[in-house]
């Protein structure tokens, strides 16, 4: 290509946050102790990765390779992903979700409805932008859903929850000394 695309700037953008975005979602996939929740998070993960390695692809394709900046947010948010916090915990504090959202994401702004705006954009990359939209759209209602059956399901009182993600990590820990005298 003979001149920078004036979309390069977004192709990179998702190629590093939807790589970023694998390694969030696999961390909590492997910490959480909801199977639903983990069958949910490993589908929206491995997207994730398809999805930074076509970005990144295209970028390469059109002469250019992606540039990552560090973010102290993301580290953060990663280690949050891999802790033990309640999956409600990081629903709100990884993706920004409110439960009282989690039914509808027609409530919240999308921002992928401006993905399109940039008229110079070429058919192979508007073709896989495409399908991104789509695919991070749908990706949004599992977890929304997700969350929902969550709410629907946890103690709305912060104590109860408490006490519940503490004997979790009890049962948990009961499980972890079960198997070392085995």
């Amino acid at each position: 290509m003979s001149q920078k695309p004036t979309y390069l700037g977004l192709l990179n953008a998702i190629a590093v946050g939807e790589a970023r975005g694998y390694a969030l979602l696999s961390a909590w996939r492997d910490a959480t102790g909801d199977t639903n929740l983990a069958e949910v998070l490993n589908v929206v993960a491995i997207r994730e990765q398809e999805h930074s390695a076509a970005f990144t692809k295209r970028l390469c394709e059109l002469g250019f390779s992606v540039r990552e900046k560090p973010s102290k947010q993301y580290e953060e948010n990663l280690r949050l992903a891999a802790s033990d916090a309640s999956d409600v915990e990081k629903f709100q504090r990884v993706l920004g979700y409110r439960p009282e959202d989690s039914e509808s994401a027609e409530k919240v702004d999308d921002p992928l409805a401006e993905v399109f705006s940039d008229r110079t954009i070429d058919p192979q990359t508007g073709g896989l932008l495409g399908r991104f939209v789509a695919e991070e759209r749908d990706s949004e209602r599992r977890l929304r859903s997700a969350l929902a059956a969550f709410c629907r399901d946890t103690p709305a009182d912060p104590v109860l929850q408490d006490i519940a993600t503490r004997l979790d990590r009890l049962s948990a820990t009961l499980e972890d000394l079960k198997k070392l005298r085995a």
